[in-house]
């Protein structure tokens, strides 16, 4: 069974479909129609093999609804949400999910345990979240970042998120990204926080801290976004009009951001957050089984770039 995804995406689809092996995945508490729907679509697609973690009666009881059958699957009953995720970290552990899938829980719950200090399975970096888009209205694919998981991002978190953004652009055959970083304008500006840090970031890849990349900053969205606003302000660009990863300056503005990316010009988003020991696939709770399934591609398509490496 196969989806139809728009152009960009699709691309991404059969490319993941080559990869023979199916990624191991733990699938949280998927107890919502899409969620499991999802998890079942992407098995199907011969892209995963879920591990389903979650109360199996009540998972039943969905899957009859949306006429799936569980017993192909392994299910794993957990009646509370906080302890599936647990086990979502624990088959982790056990070499048994090489990514996790959130369902219909809270996101601090799933994190919560990804990131615990004792039991969880942190990385280096600080753990952030991109949404990888395809809009019929801009000529490539996006990332934007960090789009759920850090509110306030200071310097250092900004680093990390960069460095998770660049590693999703990677794995999707994005050798030289193209960076804008994002602020209100596209001048420094010491009351401006944003501006100062964009500046810090420049600076940075200018050190060689972000290989391969062209960074710029600060930018305004119209500016990142359009050359011919940037030619009539008089702004010279390697940027603008053609950006790969937008990276925001708080997540007020990128939520804003992707949520009217979807709602206005027909944007279809995969989501892939990095800095843990696997991704974690965090979807918004009416996120559709077609779009968790398409975040499952882009964990796809991360794992066979690592085992590359």
């Amino acid at each position: 069974m196969s989806e139809k995804y728009q152009e960009k995406n699709q691309k991404f689809v059969e490319r993941a479909l080559k990869i023979s092996k199916k990624l191991p995945i733990a699938s949280v508490y998927p107890l919502n129609d899409e969620a499991l729907k999802g998890a079942i679509l992407a098995h199907e697609m011969n892209l995963v093999d879920p591990i389903i973690i979650g109360p199996k009666k009540e998972l039943e009881k969905i899957a009859k609804n949306i006429n799936k059958d569980l017993s192909q699957y392994e299910v794993i009953d957990v009646l509370d949400m906080k302890e599936a995720a647990k086990k979502a970290v624990e088959l982790v552990k056990e070499n048994r999910a090489k990514a996790i899938l959130k369902g219909s829980l809270d996101t601090s719950i799933l994190l919560k345990a990804v990131l615990s200090k004792d039991t969880g399975i942190r990385a280096n970096r600080r753990i952030s979240n991109c949404y990888i888009c395809d809009t019929p209205f801009y000529k490539k694919t996006l990332i934007y970042t960090d789009v759920g998981i850090n509110i306030l991002p200071n310097l250092k978190t900004k680093v990390d998120i960069l460095l998770n953004a660049i590693d999703v652009a990677r794995s999707i055959g994005i050798e030289k990204p193209k960076i804008a970083i994002l602020s209100c304008i596209e001048k420094v500006n010491e009351e401006i926080i944003s501006t100062m840090d964009a500046k810090a970031l420049v600076d940075m890849a200018k050190e060689g801290i972000f290989k391969d990349v062209i960074l710029e900053g600060p930018l305004s969205f119209d500016i990142a976004f359009s050359k011919k606003i940037a030619d009539d302000k008089n702004f010279p660009s390697k940027v603008a009009g053609d950006v790969d990863i937008a990276l925001f300056p708080n997540l007020d503005a990128s939520n804003i951001a992707v949520k009217q990316l979807e709602l206005f010009s027909k944007a279809e988003c995969g989501s892939l957050a990095l800095g843990a020991k696997v991704p974690v696939l965090i979807n918004s709770r009416n996120t559709t089984a077609k779009e968790r399934a398409l975040s499952c591609v882009f964990a796809k398509l991360y794992y066979e770039n690592i085992q590359n490496k």
